[in-house]
């Protein structure tokens, strides 16, 4: 499956995502890329294996639990479209 310049439009503007004209091949190329290593993995012969054989190879790799800097309200301000007493202000999504 390869994805075109109107099924990424399509997509985008159902996510309501802005793609400039520039960015379209961009994103085609991203796009196809990723659905073309989903449909490798599809390919994989995996029969012979066994399902514990699957999970019981896995670790978890979770960070360390480790205090980091974090974002200031004014960074957040900064790049919020809309700032108003502290908190980033958002359309109404649900009508009441």
């Amino acid at each position: 499956m390869k994805m075109n310049k109107k099924e990424l439009l399509e997509i985008a503007n159902l996510a309501k995502l802005k793609i400039g004209e520039g960015e379209i091949s961009s994103f085609l190329e991203d796009f196809n890329s990723i659905v073309s290593y989903v449909d490798s993995v599809k390919e994989l012969n995996v029969t012979d294996m066994d399902m514990d054989e699957i999970y019981l190879n896995h670790e978890n790799s979770l960070r360390l639990d480790e205090v980091q800097n974090t974002l200031t309200r004014d960074s957040i301000s900064s790049f919020a479209p809309k700032f108003e007493n502290g908190y980033i202000v958002v359309p109404r999504v649900i009508e009441t």
